[in-house]
């Protein structure tokens, strides 16, 4: 599941990324999103690799970048420190609100997560009210 986008999309000028590899946390942020008014758009991606595509295309075509990227701590290939750093390191995404959601709590995944760019580290489930909160400038503690 590549770039599957929440179908409560009317409208919204912000956008969230979601990057987890377990489809059934996807699922169940998708699910949360189309059931809820959030003032947000949802798009989920299973890997690292396909969100940096999308991202370059859309920098590419000077369309709208995410607002937020929230990626999974740990997936096969790309973890999402490493995704992270290959974000902060492209100048046309410095603008993106970066964060980690884990389902661990161990400190050293939070600074590793913190080391890569990680600007927030939430818990799984994915809290979407927290999202709305860190778009409208809002960042927890």
């Amino acid at each position: 599941m590549n770039g599957t986008v929440s179908e409560n999309m009317s409208d919204f000028n912000d956008e969230v990324f979601y990057v987890d590899d377990s489809p059934d946390d996807r699922m169940f942020a998708l699910h949360r999103h189309q059931r809820g008014s959030y003032g947000f758009l949802l798009t989920a991606f299973s890997t690292g690799f396909a969100a940096i595509v999308d991202m370059e295309r859309r920098a590419a075509r000077s369309e709208s970048l995410p607002r937020l990227l929230v990626v999974d701590h740990y997936m096969p290939v790309m973890d999402g420190p490493e995704l992270l750093r290959l974000v902060r390191a492209d100048f046309r995404f410095s603008e993106i609100v970066l964060a980690v959601c884990s389902g661990g709590d161990d400190p050293s995944d939070q600074q590793t997560a913190r080391d890569a760019g990680a600007q927030i580290v939430l818990q799984k489930p994915l809290d979407l009210d927290l999202c709305r909160d860190v778009l409208a400038g809002k960042f927890p503690a």
